[in-house]
């Protein structure tokens, strides 16, 4: 009877002492899960910060690109209208000249004396020997060599092309404005409409506006070829 009342003794104290270390086992786990709880809490608050970082960020970059895009932008419009103006500029330095085409080079050539000959006996210019001239060359670069002349007079030089509007298609011998490439060009895509314009017996001219080249024919003004076409 002792023996058995050992043993539940034993038994007693063992469950006391398996209580006792599960209720230390079930503290430290809850004091586990009170620290987690606490790192979950400390990492959602990371987490918010970062996530204000990368919203703070983007909203840095979205401002850095309008502004980027903003410069851009005024730059483009400085470029443009710094091109426009010495294009303005390049024109100005050059309305003073002519161009004679067809002309065949000579050696030792007189230039001013070959100018006047085509004044007189191509463009039947009255007192052609009256006109002066600043300088007479020929541009090398330029296919087919034109003389160049640069009058002294502007009213010299505006009679002389008016002169020159009247020389038969087929005479050999052309005459022009000494323009900048940029507007040359731009002439030179009008020129499919021109002669289209011509074989329909209209009269189309060349009008420069500023620094843009048109094609002119009676009231109606034309910047490209396909907007001549367009409306014809």
């Amino acid at each position: 009877m002792a023996s058995s009342q050992v043993s539940l003794s034993t038994i007693s104290a063992n469950l006391a002492e398996f209580a006792s270390q599960t209720s230390a086992s079930f503290n430290k786990l809850n004091d586990s899960i009170c620290h987690l709880s606490e790192d979950m809490k400390s990492l959602r608050g990371e987490v918010t910060s970062l996530q204000q970082s990368v919203s703070f960020a983007h909203d840095e970059i979205e401002n850095l690109k309008k502004e980027a895009t903003t410069e851009n932008e005024k730059l483009q419009h400085r470029v443009i209208t710094l091109e426009a103006k010495l294009l303005a500029a390049e024109l100005y330095s050059k309305k003073q000249n002519l161009l004679f085409w067809g002309i065949p080079a000579e050696k030792d050539e007189n230039l001013v004396e070959v100018v006047c000959k085509i004044l007189q006996e191509e463009l039947k210019v009255n007192n052609a020997r009256n006109v002066m001239f600043v300088n007479i060359h020929r541009l090398p670069k330029i296919r087919g060599n034109p003389i160049i002349a640069k009058f002294v007079s502007m009213l010299d030089r505006n009679m002389v092309l008016q002169h020159a509007y009247k020389l038969p298609p087929k005479s050999g011998i052309g005459v022009s404005e000494h323009l900048p490439v940029v507007i040359y060009k731009q002439k030179e895509s009008l020129r499919d409409a021109f002669r289209h314009a011509r074989g329909k017996g209209m009269k189309p001219k060349y009008k420069l506006v500023g620094t843009t080249m048109y094609l002119c024919i009676g009231v109606s003004k034309y910047k490209t070829s396909d907007e001549y076409f367009d409306h014809t």
